[in-house]
């Protein structure tokens, strides 16, 4: 939901500047405010989806702000900062309609981004349900003279995209719907967007409709050509037709219906409401797909997580069996990352974090996979990769990071990592592969940090390990 426009309300500099920064790199539009005064004078400027609110802030506190949300923008979520002194205001607050409240003492990064996003799909939905509710109340008003079997449709549709479906599902159960609903001799739908599954057509035609016309139908459709019923394909006359076409996110939904003769006003109306309710079940998709992409990503550093990278061993501990293929695993953290923690303070831990995934990245290639696997400590597993070219890449994003400079606002802080190496072989299991990698960096940490270590030395040179690899990414 990036975009969204977020009111910061602290009156520590600091922290507000931090929290300010990370928001918007999620992409959110944050406006700042360093007192009540500030924040009640934005507050009446404009509408805001969410609210994060200091409860002791000068002028106006934040139980203050809060009241005036719920009596004049009650769609705005709010979540309260708070001491550990707090915490009866706290409760307070949610007893008056606040979504959440965080102790400044314990505050996360992560577990603030994850509870905005929550906020924020809270009023999404709210305002969706709203909206649909709406939308099928003047579809029920609109259609209550005419015939009870149209009605019976509607909510037949309705039903049907409210419950669980896949992308495939929604595109032909729609179509279906449709056609068993209105006479028609011709109707398409064509969803595109960038979620996995798409691109997906579907469409329905009357036998005796030439395949000519029909060809031309699905060009229309696709917008592969613009509309020329004067000019009919093949000579073939073309019928009447009929198009929408809807955006939800970057989802495209675009349907078309035709017979030879013209719809009518009431049936074209019929055929429009059935697409908006397409765009509950889109939307509703759009959501599970976002849900399922968090379930196996780490709310911090955006990275798979640790769940994701035991399915995903597995199956390349598999491959690598079946196939005879070298598969190779990293094992690294960042040295002394307690000492970060305790000397900058967890947000600035989590930045770095952040700042040391984005490095790890950028530095392997789109077939590997980087994972969080708790902590401070990341895991890479190498397809196709023997441990001594492993052992070269490790050594690469070793000194790269080591090179870096972590860019925390008003300081430059450095950091190190030591990263072990190991690769399958016959008699190893998975938890063997984790084992190895994993005790290998124990050595590299033992024998000073900042180092690569493996179970025995890689005798191969860069160049030979680059030629045998394969393409390899340049660290920029």
């Amino acid at each position: 939901m990036a975009g969204e426009k977020i009111l910061l309300a602290d009156d520590d500099p600091q922290l507000r500047e931090t929290l300010r920064e990370f928001l918007a790199e999620q992409g959110y539009a944050v406006m700042a405010a360093a007192d009540g005064y500030e924040a009640m004078a934005a507050l009446q400027a404009q509408e805001f989806a969410l609210a994060l609110l200091d409860l002791m802030l000068p002028g106006y506190s934040g139980l203050d702000l809060l009241s005036h949300l719920k009596a004049h923008t009650p769609d705005t979520e709010v979540i309260l900062f708070t001491g550990h002194a707090g915490l009866e205001s706290a409760v307070q607050a949610l007893r008056l309609g606040a979504y959440d409240y965080l102790v400044k003492a314990d505050l996360r990064l992560a577990d603030l981004q994850t509870l905005v996003a929550r906020a924020l799909e809270r009023r999404h939905l709210a305002l969706e349900n709203r909206e649909l509710v709406e939308n099928i109340s003047k579809a029920q008003q609109e259609l209550v003279n005419r015939r009870s079997r149209e009605l019976t449709q509607v909510r037949q549709i309705a039903e049907t995209l409210a419950g669980p479906l896949t992308w495939d599902q929604l595109v032909r159960g729609l179509v279906n719907l449709i056609w068993d609903s209105l006479p028609l001799e011709l109707l398409g739908l064509h969803l595109q967007g960038s979620e996995e599954e798409l691109p997906l057509a579907a469409h329905r035609r009357r036998p005796d409709v030439p395949d000519a016309t029909y060809q031309t139908f699905q060009d229309l459709l696709l917008g592969q050509v613009a509309p020329q019923p004067e000019t009919p394909a093949a000579g073939t006359p073309l019928p009447a037709m009929l198009w929408e076409r809807l955006k939800v996110g970057k989802v495209i939904l675009a349907a078309g219906a035709g017979r030879h003769e013209p719809l009518t006003p009431e049936e074209a109306e019929l055929f429009r409401i059935f697409i908006l309710q397409g765009e509950a079940g889109i939307k509703n998709l759009v959501l599970f797909d976002q849900v399922k992409s968090m379930a196996i990503r780490d709310a911090l550093t955006g990275l798979y997580n640790y769940g994701y990278f035991k399915e995903a061993l597995h199956y390349e501990v598999e491959k690598s069996r079946r196939y005879k293929t070298p598969l190779s695993l990293l094992f690294l953290d960042i040295d002394d990352f307690k000492r970060v923690n305790d000397t900058l303070g967890h947000l600035k831990g989590d930045k770095i974090m952040r700042q040391v995934a984005a490095i790890l990245k950028k530095g392997i290639r789109q077939a590997d996979l980087l994972c969080r696997y708790g902590g401070d400590e990341f895991v890479m597993l190498l397809s196709q990769t023997p441990p001594e070219q492993a052992a070269i890449l490790a050594e690469r994003l070793r000194r790269r990071i080591a090179q870096s400079s972590m860019n925390l606002l008003e300081q430059a802080f450095k950091v190190t990592v030591s990263i072990g190496v190991a690769g399958l072989r016959p008699e190893m299991s998975t938890e063997d592969l984790v084992k190895e990698a994993d005790d290998a960096h124990y050595r590299a940490k033992q024998a000073g940090k900042n180092r690569v270590a493996g179970q025995e030395p890689f005798p191969l040179p860069e160049k030979t390990a680059n030629s045998a690899r394969g393409p390899q990414p340049r660290l920029r």
